[in-house]
């Protein structure tokens, strides 16, 4: 009799727990699903600004086309990217790379314009250096 009293009272307080916890693991999967967009963004960044930096520094090995900032800015975009800066000079190529972000639930807490950006280096060596070995070099002294 006591038995059947509890379980008539208890009723609907299993509703409402499962409830609760189905509104939790929802939370929790939408926060793990803007994470995965952050990372997912982080390695399309990387990968378009370490694309672009490579590009760059092959143009001015071989002096094929010297509008570097345009060529820079297609290679970025192919990767769903925006150019924020390519900067280079005879030995050394830096390329940033960035591409915004739209989250699902984040967005209710953080400002709505998020961006990840990445920034690569890459150094030009031409073959004509010393590192080669392929010019005599000759130092005079006085």
């Amino acid at each position: 009799m006591l038995l059947e009293n509890l379980k008539a009272r208890n009723k609907g307080n299993i509703s409402f727990l499962t409830l609760t916890v189905v509104v939790i693991f929802m939370v929790l999967f939408l926060l793990i699903f803007d994470l995965c967009r952050i990372f997912i963004a982080r390695e399309e960044t990387k990968n378009a600004s370490d694309a672009a930096s490579l590009a760059v520094a092959q143009n001015l090995l071989f002096f094929e086309n010297l509008n570097c900032n345009k060529f820079a800015e297609e290679v970025v975009r192919k990767n769903n990217c925006i150019l924020v800066e390519c900067r280079y000079d005879y030995d050394e190529v830096l390329v940033t790379a960035e591409r915004k972000l739209d989250f699902i639930l984040a967005d209710k807490f953080i400002p709505k314009y998020s961006s990840v950006r990445s920034t690569s280096k890459a150094k030009v060596v031409y073959p004509w250096d010393g590192q080669f070995n392929y010019c005599n070099r000759y130092n005079f002294s006085y």
